[in-house]
């Protein structure tokens, strides 16, 4: 009875759903990880889950995807094998390379626009029915789909939009039945990327009897695409801009960005000119003046940007020669310790040999201490040699990586004034530019004033009141409401124009104290990575040196080695 009871616990506890919370994570990850006392000891720290980068979630009865955000690090998920019907909840894993969503529940493909980083997706074993929103995952290599319920070719031809893909299969499919249209000749001429479907090499061949059979709606399908791919470029083009004006610091600020900003949800400035032509125009010179103002900034930025690559690429160049130099210092005096150094070991060698020859040949001879004094001799030359050049290696490759540590330590110094010195330039010449934006604010909400006054007290007096707008009817009895009106505009406005000022400043400083900061540390982790070097090596080389000497056979009678009487005082402080 225990054991019928004992069955159906454990039936239904598999049967129960499972649900992604830390305790499931933390279980996989240790379970997937070291085995043995490795996996003890590691078992032994506390997960840090904000570290993983690699995780498989199988066979675990999962209905909903959620709680996967903690895995900041996160390139590797699997959730095969489970009861999951819907793909969400996976945007904050932006740095995914590889999901395998295979054998669930899955009907649509959804909610994968911001895995760009990803390369390999697996949905085979699913219940998909059209290809679809794909098309954005432009570094996707690998894509498994088979053994679903597709039965349209619609969507397919949105994978010529992704330009990495090369491995596609649609096998086990509706579509991958009907022998009238061959699948695999389909997409042999339709996405000329890719190079293999169902895992196998697609040849040349195969491509060209698939244009011929499918020629009408490869015709279609490019003509329809055509304006498609215009926009895609435009698109692609503006992104990259907008990247490169970002590192100048101007990112919307070589158009009307920052003017139309001003005017997007401000309802006091909307009901000042809702009168009419006389605004309008006022309004249509102030953009004009404002993009004079925010072009210089855009040129401004520009040409500062470039000056500091400049500056960057001959800091560069002078730091690479300084450690080319050191370099080249440092390959010599290895060269010389290692010449000297594979000269010794076989001398060494020979001499304990013959030690140990005479050790047992004059074992129970008295004269056993004057033989070997001759062998003894040579072994302490060998010794004073050795340690001469190890402690003339050690130092002098010390003192050339100090000296290059000070001489790039006095460069990022010079280059961080420098660089500092353009950054306030840039900084000065733009403020200068929004200065005179802020005056021009100041003008046209000064002019706007008098206009709106002008039209509120035409139309009253020419007894046409209901023409003026209703967000000015107050004005006919309070004529502080469109002073009020205007200051509320102007005050929005300023407070716009000072946050994209702010940022400029702000950007443009975080920048250099960032990129300062990074080569002071960079240059801190080279040298200390360099000293262990340096001493990791030549203590390596000393210690087979050392365990040449104990090789010796003691003499009968004795309980130390002949090579005792070699005294080593190496000092490599």
């Amino acid at each position: 009875m225990s054991k019928k009871l004992a069955a159906e616990n454990s039936i239904h506890k598999e049967q129960e759903p499972g649900v992604i919370n830390n305790d499931m994570l933390t279980k996989a990850i240790i379970e997937q990880g070291h085995k043995g006392e490795a996996g003890r000891l590691a078992r032994m720290d506390q997960v840090q889950l904000e570290a993983i980068t690699v995780i498989r979630l199988e066979f675990q009865n999962i209905l909903k995807i959620d709680h996967l955000w903690v895995l900041k690090n996160l390139e590797v998920l699997s959730l095969a094998f489970n009861k999951i019907d819907k793909i969400e909840n996976l945007h904050r894993l932006a740095k995914l390379k590889e999901l395998n969503l295979s054998f669930n529940f899955i009907e649509k493909i959804e909610n994968l626009d911001k895995l760009v980083r990803l390369r390999t997706l697996s949905i085979f074993g699913n219940r998909i029915a059209k290809l679809e929103n794909l098309d954005h995952l432009e570094n996707l290599v690998i894509l498994s789909a088979g053994k679903n319920n597709i039965t349209t070719l619609d969507g397919i031809e949105r994978l010529r939009f992704l330009k990495d893909l090369r491995s596609l299969n649609l096998a086990e499919n509706p579509i991958a039945t009907d022998v009238s249209k061959p699948l695999r000749l389909y997409v042999a001429c339709l996405l000329p990327q890719l190079k293999y479907y169902q895992y196998v090499l697609i040849k040349p061949e195969e491509r060209t009897a698939g244009k011929e059979m499918f020629s009408r709606e490869i015709q279609d399908i490019l003509e329809q695409e055509k304006y498609e791919i215009v926009e895609r470029e435009r698109s692609a083009k503006e992104k990259a801009d907008e990247v490169y004006l970002s590192k100048s610091f101007v990112e919307h600020l070589n158009g009307h960005q920052l003017f139309s900003s001003l005017f997007t949800g401000d309802p006091d400035g909307e009901a000042l000119l809702a009168i009419g032509n006389d605004a309008l125009e006022l309004k249509n010179e102030y953009q004009a003046e404002a993009y004079g103002f925010t072009q210089k900034i855009y040129k401004i930025g520009l040409e500062q940007y470039e000056r500091r690559q400049e500056e960057l690429k001959l800091y560069n160049s002078c730091i690479d020669s300084e450690r080319k130099k050191a370099q080249k210092l440092g390959q010599d005096i290895i060269n010389h310790f290692l010449e000297v150094y594979n000269r010794l070991c076989p001398r060494v060698k020979q001499i304990v040999i013959s030690m140990d020859r005479d050790a047992l040949k004059h074992v129970e001879s008295l004269s056993a201490h004057h033989a070997l004094q001759p062998l003894l001799d040579e072994l302490e030359l060998a010794k004073d040699e050795f340690n001469s050049v190890f402690e003339d290696s050690w130092h002098t490759l010390m003192n050339i990586e100090m000296q290059l540590f000070e001489r790039t330590e006095e460069g990022n110094s010079n280059f961080e004034n420098t660089i500092k010195e353009m950054t306030n330039e840039f900084i000065e010449q733009a403020q200068a530019q929004f200065v005179l934006l802020r005056e021009a604010e100041t003008s046209f909400s000064e002019a706007l004033i008098g206009v709106v006054q002008q039209f509120v007290t035409f139309k009253a007096a020419s007894g046409h009141a209901h023409e003026i707008p209703r967000a000015l009817q107050e004005a006919l009895e309070d004529k502080d409401v469109i002073g009020n009106l205007a200051a509320g505009m102007r005050d929005s406005h300023m407070q716009l124009i000072d946050a994209r000022e702010d940022k400029l400043i702000n950007r443009s400083r975080t920048w250099v104290r960032e990129l300062c900061d990074g080569l002071q540390n960079s240059e801190i982790k080279r040298n200390r990575a360099k000293v262990l070097e340096i001493t990791y090596f030549l203590d390596q080389h000393r210690q087979y040196f050392y365990a040449l000497f104990e090789e010796v056979i003691p003499l009968q009678g004795e309980r130390k080695s002949v090579t005792a009487r070699v005294q080593f005082t190496v000092d490599n402080n």
